[in-house]
Order: C-alpha cells, then structure tokens, then sequence
C-alpha cells in the first residue's frame, strides 16, 4: 500500500515537473496564458515541486500586464480607491515570490518584477495624488465628431511619478543575515521597502547601519578588563582601548601606527613595535 502511494507520488511530480518545463517552452514561444495554465496544473499535480508556485506567480503577473496595474498588484476594482498600504503589501507579497533570487529557474522571473515595480510605482502615485478616485472601469465614451476647426493636441501621456527615476547606490545592511551589501535605492524602495539581496528577509526604511565590531573584551567572572597602562611608542600618547590581561594589537588613534601591547596588569605592559613586511 505504502509502495503504491509512493509511486503514484513520484509519477504525479513527473507530470509536474513536464508542465513546467512546458510552460517555459510555452512563455518563451510568446503564449503566456498558455504557460500559466501549465504552470497551475503542475502545482496541483505537486504542490511541493521546488520553485512550482514562483513560476504560478510570475505567469500571473504576466497574464495581468494588459489589465493595469491593478490587475498586476491584484488589487480588486470596485473596492474604494487603493491605500498606499494595501499596494506596499501587495507589491511586498508578489515580490517576494516573483525576485530573480526566489525563482531563478523561471525564465519569467526578471520581467515579472520589472511589471511589479512599475505597477507600484503607478498606484503609489495615483494613491497620493488622488487620482485613484473612481477605481471601477467605465465605458468608453464615444468619439465626437470630427469639425472642421482644427483639432487641439493630444494631451501628453502623464507617466508615472517615480517612473524612471534614478536609483542611487547605498550600502544596506540586514540585521537578519548579518550582511552588508551595496544595492541600487530609488523612490519606490524608500517608500515599499525591498528584499534582502543575501536572505528571504524584507527590508523596510528607515535604513540600518551596520554596528561597529566590538574590539574590547567583555568582563567575565575572572578576568579585569581595565584601560590600557601603555604608551604608544611612536607619538608617546596614551591608548584608549581597553584591555585584559594578555597580547594585543593596538591602534593609535593619534598617529594611527599599529603595536603588539603585552599586558601583565592594570599598571604594567610591555610595548613592542609592529614589523610590517
């Protein structure tokens, strides 16, 4: 019974693992609602297959990129005018399924996050000008009749706010990985935050700074940790680091010259230049 259930496992993860390489094949052609559909039958057939629901997701988003950037947040219409929370969760929650990093084997990956920027880049500037007043779609109106009077110009295409914005790099540091990093920050990450480039964490500003090593032992039952008794042998100033007893490498702070200090004690140490080579 056991040997049954196993095999019917392994042959529905085999039907699975042929519909996502048959969406690949179907999104590459161009047929995109073809490769979701694939997509979503592979994960029914094997909700557990590594990498099966980024790939649902990013079709997803594919799907959607002709209705808007409501229908590529999922954002539903007729619900009021979108809050620039419900966008910023949106955005966080497709993010972290469609990142180049969470689903590197869908080949729709890259461009689903390139649509999901601009799509919150849309309704966060819809949401704060509040021009996201009337979210339901209406009918076209339609086309007046040519007159004989010159028509006006068409009005410019108003893009939107943060569109093509340059991004500065910034050093980001993650207190969940313990990783500093050099990432590319624009308008939308101030505003929505990012994933972490090295952890599944997300990040949110305000920006952390990476905290300073901690070069000064700690006080432990046994050990006296006090400042250091000797004198930097280059400049004659005294050091500020603390100590315990032992051997250290020592930094002036005033004429930054590196020194071995071999510590015996709160008034004694013996002091020997540091040889480069």
């Amino acid at each position: 019974m056991a040997r049954h259930a196993e095999r019917e496992q392994a042959e529905k993860r085999e039907k699975a693992e042929k519909a996502c390489r048959r969406a690949e094949e179907l999104f590459v052609a161009g047929h995109v609602r073809s490769a979701h559909r694939e997509a979503i039958r592979a994960k029914q057939l094997c909700p557990s297959l590594p990498g099966v629901a980024n790939a649902v997701a990013a079709y997803e988003v594919h799907a959607a990129a002709g209705g808007g950037w409501r229908a590529i947040l999922a954002i539903r219409h007729g619900g009021g005018a979108a809050t620039q929370d419900a966008i910023k969760k949106e955005y966080r929650r497709l993010s972290l399924l469609v990142h180049p990093d969470k689903a590197r084997s869908c080949p729709a990956a890259e461009g689903a996050f390139k649509l999901l920027r601009q799509a919150c880049e849309e309704g966060l500037s819809k949401a704060a000008s509040g021009r996201d007043t009337s979210p339901t779609p209406r009918r076209a109106a339609a086309p007046p009749v040519p007159r004989a009077s010159t028509a006006p110009p068409p009005a410019p295409v108003m893009q939107p706010m943060y569109y093509n914005m340059p991004r500065e790099p910034m050093l980001i540091y993650c207190p969940s990985c313990k990783n500093e990093y050099k990432a590319k920050i624009g308008r939308l990450e101030q505003q929505a935050g990012m994933k972490c480039a090295r952890c599944p964490e997300w990040l949110s500003p305000p920006w952390q700074k990476k905290p300073p090593a901690r070069k000064e032992p700690t006080a432990a039952p046994g050990r006296q940790v006090f400042q250091c008794p000797a004198k930097c042998p280059e400049c004659e100033a005294e050091y500020k680091s603390k100590v315990s007893v032992g051997r250290w490498c020592l930094k002036c702070k005033e004429c930054n010259k590196s020194s071995m200090v071999d510590v015996q004690g709160p008034d004694q140490a013996t002091v020997t230049i540091r040889k480069r080579a």
